[in-house]
């Protein structure tokens, strides 16, 4: 009898245990980090410019900016055709930013990046306005907007 209470009391310990652990599992939720549409626009030209990583930047884009990166082919190509702008290195900050909640599932966010850059050994300022789109919780660059 002695016997069959000490295994009594070792099974609800390890069903106690095996019990908890599945909750405490199950209550845990898969942390995200959230990149800000700040972090996401410097990643995308810094991929451009500095990196020369065409497919950073189209991770980093809408499918129709996408598209329309994938003309180009190269990051040189993109810097010099598109963004009419070419750096042997270049540093990026961002500024002047305007959000604007579409509806729940569409955030857009209008932003001025200011590029200072260094070509054939002088050194050069420009800005480029871009607009972001916050789809299924995702900042992405989707499209270069005309200076006003």
């Amino acid at each position: 009898m002695n016997k069959l209470m000490s295994l009594f009391k070792n099974s609800h310990l390890v069903l106690l245990l095996l019990l908890s652990s599945f909750l405490f599992g199950c209550n845990q939720e898969e942390k995200k980090i959230e990149i800000s549409e700040q972090q996401v626009a410097v990643s995308f030209f810094n991929a451009i410019y500095n990196e020369k990583n065409v497919n950073k930047a189209l991770l980093l884009s809408t499918p129709d900016f996408r598209k329309e990166l994938e003309k180009y082919h190269t990051a040189n190509n993109i810097a010099h055709r598109l963004f009419n702008m070419r750096f042997d290195s270049v540093s990026l900050h961002t500024s002047a930013k305007k959000t604007k909640i579409i509806d729940e599932y569409y955030i857009q966010a209008t932003m001025m990046i200011q590029f200072t850059g260094i070509r054939d050994g002088n050194t050069y300022k420009d800005y480029k306005k871009i607009r972001l789109i916050k789809k299924d919780d995702k900042w992405l660059v989707d499209k270069l907007l005309e200076m006003s």
